[in-house]
């Protein structure tokens, strides 16, 4: 008896450690710089993984982990549409406090993809498009649901069919659908986001209170949605030549 009653205080006690790192791991604060970073890291290691074991190498590396990105920002995209009130209410707690997110703690579990949708999208909704936390606002809903049920989707149906389909027909048509959706989804964005900063009705009118500065240089934030018109236009390009 005194054998297992042995193994089974050791078997108690191992539990106990690996609780209690399991517990100061969840504790754990990690600022916004810090989990973006992060985030990324986590998206290239598992997209090179996915690559690797699934035949993905013949696909050019840039056009690949651009398929990858839009599909993780699909994920980010339906739980800013489906969690629009709480990010609007974190995005005006930022504004009132005048904080920012890459410089804010929170827990390690803001890592996982739609935790940390609502912190990147409350920081872009209080200092780069303020239309996101205005709750009567439907057209950051149209923008981005739109572009997680047609960019993403079909990010997701290119790199499958890449896998299944041995013509390559149906990939370079989900790839096509994708990534001219996005060029548009983007241009349009981009379009009427110009548009709103000369509207004094606007969430985005040039203000003293929310200054756009020589090209959105006050609003840098909107300077990611770079990546959304040159990624795409630049793929269909590629595999156009």
């Amino acid at each position: 008896m005194n054998e297992l009653d042995n193994l089974y205080d050791k078997h108690i006690n191992l539990l106990k450690h690996l609780f209690k790192h399991l517990f100061s791991i969840i504790v754990m604060k990690i600022n916004g710089t810090m989990s973006a970073l992060t985030e990324l890291g986590l998206f290239f290691i598992s997209s090179y993984f996915i690559r690797q074991h699934n035949d993905l190498s013949y696909i050019h590396p840039v056009a690949y982990y651009w398929f990858m990105f839009t599909i993780m920002t699909g994920i980010w995209e339906f739980t800013y549409v489906t969690h629009k009130q709480t990010v609007s209410q974190k995005a005006r707690e930022l504004i009132n406090t005048d904080q920012r997110v890459w410089t804010s703690d929170y827990s390690v579990c803001v890592l996982l993809p739609w935790n940390f949708s609502k912190i990147f999208y409350a920081e872009y909704a209080a200092y780069a498009d303020r239309e996101y936390m205005v709750s009567t606002d439907r057209w950051s809903l149209v923008i981005e649901g739109s572009h997680a049920t047609c960019c993403a989707v079909f990010s997701i149906m290119a790199i499958c069919f890449y896998i299944h389909d041995a013509t390559m027909l149906r990939f370079y048509i989900s790839m096509g659908a994708a990534m001219g959706s996005q060029l548009m989804n983007s241009l349009l964005y981009m379009s009427e986001y110009v548009i709103q900063t000369h509207d004094s009705d606007n969430e985005n009118y040039n203000s003293d209170d929310f200054p756009c500065g020589f090209l959105l240089s006050k609003r840098p934030f909107m300077y990611i949605n770079i990546l959304w018109t040159f990624m795409p236009g630049g793929i269909l390009i590629g595999y156009l030549m």
